[in-house]
């Protein structure tokens, strides 16, 4: 026999733990990432997060376990690259721009799991793995979109992972350069990303 109110008010429970546990998160990724892991204690993320430390703790085991579950944002990026680079292109410059522009507006959306990173480099030794996991997949993704044009004969041989390579250093230097060291690069991101392209293109052409 069903029991629809039951089922009701454990469904509505279920949301309300997710959403205490999202707030835990994000209570933890502002702290993180300005007080540095130590400084984030579990006290203070709790507060933040208006909960009592023990709710945080039943969440996640630790600090640590906030921590990796934080660093897993990271990771998750393939499928937004990759829809960066579908649709219909008027040429090879338009859909370079346009993966420009998800690339770094992934990395702007991380910017504090970045920047705990960058933090805890030192003492988390692991999390550097993690950190680099975003850019290489961003270099895979294009690459392989790339290594489809050069088989159709419209880039030279070796090409692929060198430009995708190049591209994708440019965007993360920008992004680091402005949230990391907080220097004015003197111009607009889109003015950015069209240039890049650009530069790019001609690169590949002066190859043929």
């Amino acid at each position: 026999m069903d029991h629809p109110d039951i089922e009701q008010k454990l469904g509505g429970r279920g949301e309300e733990e997710q959403e205490t546990r999202e707030r835990i998160l994000s209570a933890a990724r502002q702290l993180m990432a300005q007080k540095g892991y130590k400084g984030a204690t579990t006290r203070k993320i709790s507060e933040l997060a208006g909960v009592n430390e023990v709710t945080v703790f039943r969440h996640f085991k630790n600090k640590v376990g906030i921590l990796t579950e934080l660093l897993k944002e990271i990771m998750d990026v393939r499928e937004q690259l990759e829809q960066g680079l579908q649709g219909e292109f008027a040429d090879l410059k338009e859909m370079l721009v346009s993966y420009a522009r998800t690339y770094y507006g992934l990395l702007v959306e991380r910017k504090e799991i970045f920047m705990i990173c960058m933090i805890e480099a030192d003492n988390h030794p692991e999390v550097v793995q993690m950190f680099s996991s975003l850019p290489m997949t961003a270099v895979e993704v294009l690459s392989n979109k790339l290594l489809v044009f050069q088989e159709q004969g419209h880039l030279p041989k070796a090409v692929p992972f060198t430009a995708a390579l190049m591209f994708v250093s440019t965007f993360f230097y920008a992004f680091m350069a402005k949230y990391r060291v907080n220097l004015d690069l003197e111009m607009v991101e889109e003015e950015l990303f069209e240039n890049a392209s650009e530069i790019l293109l001609q690169g590949i052409r002066g190859l043929k």
